[in-house]
């Protein structure tokens, strides 16, 4: 025997050996195929016979790509792929990473998922290799190796199983007698959070699940948001138990509840949070971001209290409004001709902070816009990538799309632009082409004819309205005068109980001082035109999936709001994984075809409609007259001129559907051309490309 063929039998019973040891120590298990394809291959050198060294390298090879192949996709090389999304929807955000690469303590996730059960879902099958892919990905760019994943089936019956149901993982039934478990609970030391269900629907949540969860587990101190509303957002919604957006934000902050007077709460705030005593202003240290969601009836004091908040380096979100759907819900019903029966005012401002930094907000006016409303619904703004103007705003990172209802918009006032001496980015905004409707018209018993006749007559403005602004830098005080409580105090002393002449001056030295009428430190204002987009049904929705209820984003308005919070508190970690909602991708194509139908044929289908209705209002005032007159019975002349009228309704009824049917065809056509286009194209190409090689082979052919 030579060298190299005692070198292979040595390695073959190596290989051995290591296998059997495998059986017997469970650490050394999953590496008990590798010894054996090692013992295998090295097996193939020993024969003498060249055909049993073919035949034994033969099988050792195929054996090796497969176990090979299997390795790799174990590792962080094997979990990579390319994502050819427009939006990147499959790639990885910078902020996943960072949270990843900045981890100090370990994570461990324990992944339930039961394999291999009969009557499995197509869309749980598709989904559960994503969701293996990316928890290895998870794992593989952790720093330190800090988080560890743990795959477990949690087959019936067993310890797993058990596990699954302590850690609230969900079961879904599959058949009568089989459950799928498909979850996950993630721990870090004391704090442990739960994914229950890794739902296919949710498949663009993914990522903000995992991480979001990792984030909370892993962080030691929670950011406080101030809250600053007219509503109460811990009550109704659709389930009764709080917006939904307010339940996330309870989730990823610790909400301080400040009412609509922020100092008056401060003293209970500072002492749950054991904080020390309360001063008598909002400090941005202790709350680095005060979210305002509509202030409706806001007192000077209250307002007093924001306006010295962002003077000291705060940040303020104000969501107002011109016209609160959730707020008009929250009043006893309106009898006819009687003033509203109580509950919150249905539109919101901030007067002196406005008039000061020269801010024009319309109350009680909406804004109707012919690019971002949808035709069957004009109170609602469907705001795309378009509308939003700053593109590298960190605030609208991955926002694919915004949907406000009955909004306002900002600009600057007496034709001067907003915020004089501040940075005034606009980051969405209006088309030319909106009109004001007052609520009044919203509000009508006729407001379906109204609004589809100001959808029709949309002007082109002069200058774009300003749906979301923010306004930064050293801001100067709304209030020269002072703090407003003061002077209240100060009118409501009798002259019996006036204090010494010098004490009185030296509390009012002390009061001044106090008040700031420059800023400290670079405040922000955030102004956002309408206050009912983090509703439910606007942001999220609620819906029940067998024992769990799952919260689902309908748009970007929950994800929008979150990046500015993740960006005032200073964790900008998070913002662009939320954002991965469903997308809104309008059709611009179609939606132009539409405005060019209203210009040219809104006013002739007007005339129609109008003529119609006269008609009809006509027969309706014979009808009257026989019966006041108690003339049951219609003469010749009745009949002729009821007759005449039914023919105008009909002839009026089918020109409006003629046209109709003009504009659908037109919009068929187009939706046929599109089709074919993409059905065409690509085999057209291929052909193309095909013939071109044939001919250029046949050419050179021929010049052999």
């Amino acid at each position: 025997m030579n060298i190299s063929k005692a070198f292979a039998s040595g390695l073959a019973a190596l290989g051995i050996l290591l296998l059997v040891l495998s059986w017997a120590f469970e650490s050394m298990a999953p590496y008990a195929w590798y010894f054996a394809i090692g013992a295998f291959v090295a097996l193939s050198f020993v024969p003498n016979s060249r055909l049993i060294r073919v035949g034994f390298a033969t099988v050792a090879m195929a054996a090796m790509v497969f176990f090979f192949t299997e390795f790799i996709s174990r590792t962080g090389v094997g979990n990579r792929s390319v994502d050819l999304t427009e939006d990147d929807r499959y790639t990885l955000t910078d902020g996943t990473r960072s949270i990843l690469s900045e981890l100090t303590e370990p994570v461990t996730i324990n992944y339930y998922v039961t394999r291999d059960v009969d009557g499995t879902p197509s869309a749980y099958k598709r989904h559960i290799p994503r969701v293996d892919s990316f928890l290895r990905q998870i794992e593989g760019l952790a720093a330190d190796d800090l988080v560890t994943l743990n795959f477990i089936d949690p087959k019936p019956n067993t310890d797993e199983e058990d596990a699954a149901l302590l850690d609230q993982v969900q079961q879904v039934p599959v058949t009568q007698d089989d459950n799928l478990i498909f979850g996950a609970s993630i721990s870090s030391l004391d704090k442990k959070t739960v994914i229950p269900l890794f739902s296919p629907s949710q498949e663009t949540q993914l990522e903000f699940q995992v991480v979001s969860a990792i984030a909370e587990v892993s962080r030691r101190e929670t950011p406080v948001v101030g809250l600053v509303s007219a509503h109460n957002l811990a009550m109704g919604g659709q389930t009764n138990r709080g917006w939904l957006f307010y339940q996330l934000l309870q989730r990823s902050y610790d909400v301080a509840n400040l009412g609509m007077m922020p100092t008056d709460a401060l003293e209970v705030e500072y002492e749950k949070r054991k904080w020390g005593d309360a001063p008598d202003y909002l400090d941005p240290e202790k709350i680095p971001v005060i979210l305002c969601v509509h202030p409706a009836g806001i007192t000077p004091e209250a307002e007093f209290a924001l306006d010295q908040y962002l003077l000291r380096g705060g940040t303020v979100i104000a969501c107002v409004d011109p016209l609160s759907l959730v707020a008009q819900q929250s009043g006893r019903p309106q009898f006819p001709g009687m003033p509203p029966q109580g509950g919150t005012p249905p539109s919101s401002t901030l007067p002196k902070l406005f008039a000061k930094h020269n801010i024009n907000f319309r109350e009680s006016q909406v804004i109707i816009d012919r690019v971002y409303a949808p035709s069957n619904n004009p109170r609602i703004l469907l705001l795309n990538d378009e509308a939003m103007t700053v593109k590298d705003d960190i605030s609208l990172s991955k926002i694919q799309n915004l949907a406000f209802l009955m909004s306002g918009g900002f600009t600057g006032a007496n034709g001067k632009p907003m915020g004089p001496g501040l940075e005034v980015s606009k980051l969405v905004e209006s088309s030319y082409e909106y009109t004001f409707v007052s609520d009044q018209t919203l509000n009508s018993p006729d407001a379906a004819n109204q609004l589809r006749f100001a959808l029709g007559s949309r002007r082109e403005g002069d200058e774009k309205q300003t749906y979301v602004a923010l306004l930064s830098g050293t801001f100067e005080t709304a209030f020269p005068d002072g703090d407003p409580a003061a002077k209240s105090e100060d009118s409501g002393e009798d002259d019996g109980d006036k204090k010494d002449e010098k004490e009185k001056e030296k509390e009012d030295e002390q009061k001044k001082s106090k008040a700031l009428a420059t800023g400290t430190g670079r405040g922000n204002l955030y102004l956002i035109s309408d206050s009912d987009f983090l509703y439910d049904g606007m942001a999220y929705n609620a819906r029940r999936m067998f024992n769990t209820e799952v919260v689902e984003p309908i748009t970007g308005n929950g994800a929008f709001m979150f990046n500015i919070l993740d960006q005032a508190t200073g964790s900008k970690y998070l913002i662009g994984a939320r954002a991965r909602a469903e997308v809104y991708r309008p059709f611009t194509v179609l939606k132009e075809k539409e405005a060019e139908f209203e210009k040219a044929r809104g006013e002739e289908m007007e005339k129609l409609r109008q003529k119609r209705d006269n008609a009809q209002a006509e027969i309706q005032r014979i009808t009257s007259e026989l019966a006041k007159n108690n003339n049951s019975q219609r003469n010749e002349q009745v009949r002729s001129e009821i007759a005449k009228y039914n023919k105008e309704i009909v002839d009026a009824n089918k020109e409006i559907r003629e046209k109709q049917k003009s504009y659908q065809a037109e919009v068929d056509s187009l939706k046929a051309t599109i089709f074919w286009r993409n059905v065409l194209y690509v085999p057209l190409g291929v052909i193309i490309i095909g013939l071109s090689v044939f001919i250029w082979r046949k050419q050179q052919t021929k010049a052999r």
